[in-house]
């Protein structure tokens, strides 16, 4: 879903945008100039956990602001990283038997070359919404549009890559994603990395095309979600296909679950306001406890600090909750988060964002 020009009631939103952006520009900038220098790799894990937070942050700014110094950024990294596919390289995902247009990884199959969907979803998501901001703006798509155009289908050729991966159930309304590696399905964050890749694909086209499959995942981690009495949600980071599971996931692969519902509820799927009220308790009342004291799971107790960056990824929940959005500003002014160049980039392109309309 694109966005809509709104304002926070309050005079520390109303003083933040640009604060946001010089720090953003600070942090960023020279990081994607470093990255684009470098040589191309072989394992597209490394893409996935490092420049496509980078590449998700430039895009989400140039949603927030429509300027395109972000845009040409988000370009330069993108076609650096499409360098990187496997069918540019010749390299073959020994499981699928074939050249993949995708980004494979032999650090999480023992030596064996495997294009995972999360990495896919991880890569390609704010490929497919650069690929929307551009088509949804007029002064944007002057310029961007056949590099719009170029993107859009990188992401659509490698999200093709997992089509058979899809299982429907095993709940009547449900679906999840299945691994050839593991031979079961995938956890919730894998599933849902793609789904956002799904999504933005939607978005960029203007055609429900994934919508029923995302539908279905949806269901999938909602049915999942435990509700506690304070008030939150708990989950597990795999649970099982039927059956209960009583563990918590760890915070930062929450992250991308808890941006899968959040553009979920803003495109009118599955998840409702309370449901988002919920992950705002999540977040305020069992993970970030305290600027130097963030739970390591979504349930609130045990180890802490591990991930505390992380917090900055459940950034797209300010857009719905102005207390939110204030607090992970002021956490993020803390020394050594103000340091960090992988998290805080895009947890400053979140907050930056306008609030939702409800």
């Amino acid at each position: 879903m694109l966005l809509l020009p709104g304002a926070f009631p309050s005079a520390l939103a109303q003083d933040q945008p640009t604060d946001l952006r010089e720090r953003f520009d600070r942090v960023l900038i020279p990081a994607i100039e470093n990255a684009v220098r470098q040589p191309v790799t072989q394992q597209g894990g490394e893409i996935a956990w490092g420049e496509s937070y980078r590449l998700a942050a430039l895009v989400e700014m140039l949603d927030a602001t429509r300027d395109p110094k972000y845009a040409e950024l988000a370009v330069k990294l993108s076609d650096w990283i499409t360098m990187s596919r496997d069918d540019r390289q010749g390299l073959r995902d020994e499981f699928r038997d074939t050249v993949a247009s995708a980004w494979g990884s032999t650090n999480y199959s023992k030596g064996a070359r495997y294009v995972w969907a999360v990495h896919t979803g991880m890569i390609v998501a704010p490929m497919a919404r650069f690929a929307a901001v551009v088509r949804n703006d007029p002064r944007l798509r002057e310029k961007w549009s056949k590099d719009a155009d170029r993107l859009l289908k990188v992401a659509q050729e490698a999200v093709a890559v997992h089509d058979t991966d899809f299982r429907e159930g095993p709940g009547g309304d449900e679906g999840y994603l299945h691994s050839l590696y593991l031979k079961k399905h995938l956890p919730l964050n894998m599933q849902n990395a793609l789904a956002r890749a799904w999504l933005a694909i939607d978005d960029a086209t203007n055609t429900p095309k994934h919508r029923e499959r995302v539908t279905r995942l949806a269901q999938f981690l909602k049915h999942r979600l435990r509700p506690m009495d304070d008030g939150s949600y708990v989950w597990a980071y795999w649970p099982p296909l039927e059956g209960r599971a009583d563990s918590f996931e760890d915070i930062s692969h929450a992250a991308i679950n808890v941006d899968f519902m959040v553009l979920c509820h803003e495109q009118g799927i599955v998840f409702t306001r309370e449901d988002l009220g919920r992950l705002k308790q999540t977040l305020l009342k069992r993970v970030l406890l305290a600027d130097d004291r963030v739970s390591d799971t979504v349930g609130g107790w045990g180890p802490i600090n591990t991930y505390r960056p992380a917090v900055l990824r459940w950034g797209r929940l300010g857009r719905h909750f102005p207390e939110i959005r204030e607090r992970l500003i002021q956490f993020s002014h803390l020394p050594d988060i103000g340091r960090e160049v992988t998290t805080l980039p895009l947890g400053l392109a979140y907050l930056s964002l306008p609030p939702a309309t409800q």
